[in-house]
Order: structure tokens, then sequence, then C-alpha cells
């Protein structure tokens, strides 16, 4: 083995460059990975290959990032937590990529690898969850709670894979929905994301102001993380019909994160709305650039050429362009949470 599973979990680098990932802080990335192999050049080559693929995948080069991947899943010195990581990381690619049977194919072998690791089956869960798989994926989500039920991402995942069902096939589980959605904000007080998805379903059920208290606890409990602001936002546009106010909150979200492609989507709406083509069109382009996944740069794609066309055809014949409405219902804005 390269390093003890104890040493794998207490390396610095491993924290420190996870945490720069996660908070955006990319520019230092590179640099630290390669101090950290410059110390061990040896020793946690596999770990730094794994951080290395996630990087590339944050950063949606996926050619480097399923490499590096490969590279630890190909070498007999990696140890089995390790390979697991990297075919869920390697799936996760594939999947952003729009490749569904090596997304499936790598999630499954991470259950086989270690049947008893509740990412693995959180991610094959999300990944049925995406093909609409209800079943398979609450199966999976339930399985993730019963190897480690103090995780959040699984409990929200399994409320958010239920309400899909209480909304396309079984109306009768609305109400142990909520009786969930009440249990883990309970269990899980400080995580703003159940807070987030709880908002999500009152807002879906149009229960407006419920869901704006929950948008602000989610806002108060991760004051950094912009999404909740735009959530809100939405929420004041399907409540109040209040475009003005929810275009100060998306200001307010974009200033703050520029490079969050939900905020400049519901932006590029707002300005639809105004009939600020320029602008909206600006912040679709720049929407398109961080998406993540093909399946998002088609919508945007779409969008976007959508509203060129509009825009094009209204200057040249004087006439009055689509509502926002038209093109879009808020009340169908709810997208998977993120485990």
């Amino acid at each position: 083995h390269q390093g003890s599973e104890q040493e794998y979990g207490k390396q610095w680098y491993q924290r420190r460059v996870r945490a720069d990932i996660e908070q955006g802080d990319y520019n230092v990335v590179p640099d630290k990975l390669d101090k950290a192999l410059e110390e061990n050049p040896k020793k946690f080559l596999n770990q730094i290959r794994c951080l290395r693929g996630i990087f590339a995948w944050v950063m949606t080069d996926y050619v480097t990032a399923i490499s590096n991947f490969d590279a630890v899943i190909g070498d007999p010195k990696s140890y089995m937590r390790l390979k697991v990581q990297a075919h869920i990381h390697r799936g996760e690619v594939y999947q952003a990529k729009g490749d569904k049977n090596r997304a499936l194919a790598d999630y499954n072998h991470a259950v086989q690898i270690d049947e008893d690791h509740p990412d693995a089956y959180l991610h094959r869960a999300q990944f049925y969850l995406s093909l609409e798989g209800l079943d398979q994926a609450i199966k999976d989500l339930n399985k993730s709670i019963e190897l480690d039920g103090e995780f959040p991402a699984p409990w929200t995942q399994l409320v958010y894979g239920q309400y899909q069902m209480a909304r396309t096939m079984t109306p009768s589980l609305l109400n142990e929905v909520f009786r969930n959605l009440g249990k883990m904000a309970e269990k899980f007080p400080n995580v703003a994301d159940v807070f987030a998805l709880y908002g999500q379903v009152l807002q879906d059920q149009r229960q407006f102001s419920a869901a704006e208290e929950k948008f602000e606890e989610a806002q108060r409990l991760a004051p950094d993380n912009v999404t909740y602001k735009a959530h809100v936002a939405t929420l004041k546009m399907m409540a109040e019909n209040n475009f003005d106010s929810a275009m100060v909150l998306l200001r307010e979200a974009h200033e703050k994160d520029p490079k969050c492609d939900f905020v400049l989507e519901n932006l590029g709406m707002i300005y639809i709305q105004k009939q600020m083509y320029a602008e909206a069109l600006e912040c679709f382009k720049k929407a398109l650039e961080l998406v993540k996944t093909e399946a998002e740069a088609a919508h945007l794609s779409a969008l976007r050429i959508g509203i060129q066309c509009q825009w094009e055809v209204c200057e040249e014949y004087n006439v009055k362009p689509v509502s926002m409405a038209d093109l879009q219902d808020f009340s169908q804005m709810m997208p998977s949470p993120q485990g």
C-alpha cells in the first residue's frame, strides 16, 4: 500500500486541496499538488493522482481527469478505499459527458470493491435519480443511510427522490415527504442543504411564506453559498411577480460569486423579462463557460440561441416579445440537491 488508510486520511494536502477546490480557490491547487508530490514522490503518488483528477473534473478537463483516475484504478499498489473513490469520480466524469453506460459501470465497480462504502451507493443513487429511476435510487439511498446515518447527503437525496415519486406517481407519499423533511431538519439543524431542499418542496407546493423561511435559514447557515439567495429570488418572482426585488438579490449573489452558473442563468431570465436581451445573452454565455455537464450545456445553449433568435425577430419586425412565463415555468425549477 502507498501509505496506510490512516495516513491517507490525515494528510494536510488531502484536506487543504479538497477545501481549496470546494471553496473555488483554484489558482493555488496546482502548486499545492506539485509540492505534495515533491515531498512524497512515491508514498502518496496515487493520492495525488486522485486529487489531480478531482481538480481536472471540477475544471471540466475531462481527458485529464479520466487519465488520472485510470492510473489510480490500474495501479496494483492502490489500496481499496482509493480505488473506490477513483471509480466514483470517474463515474461522475462519464456521467457529465453523457456516457451513461460507463458511468454506471464505474459506480457498480465501486460497490463491488467495497460493499460497505456509503458513497458508492450515494453516487449510484444520484445516477439513477438523473434518469428518473426512482425505485433503484431509493434502494441505494436507504443502503447508504444504513451504512452511515449521520451523513446528510443521502437523506436529502432520499427525500428528493420520494418527492419526485409523489409528484409523478404516488401523490399519497406527500405526507411522508413532509414528515421526513421535518425529521431531517431536527436531525441536521446546522446543514443548509436540508433547509434549502425543504424550501424547494414548499415552493413547489406554492407554500411561499414557509418556503422563504427555509431559504433564509439556509442562507444563515451558509452565507457564502449564493444559490440560496438565488432561490429566494425565484420565490419572489413566483409569489409576488416582483422582478425588481429578484434582480437586486441576484445581482448581490453574482457580485459575491461571479462563477455561480445557477445565479447567472436566473439573472439572465430576469433580463429577458425586462427585455434587456444583450445582458441576458451575456449571462447565458458566462454560465455556459461554467457548467460541468453536457446536459446543462445543452439546456443553456438552446436557451441562448432561442433568445438570440427572438431578439432578432422582434427587432426586425417590431413585434412584442413573449413573456418569461412562456419561456420557463419557475415552479418546475427544482434541481436535484447536490450530494
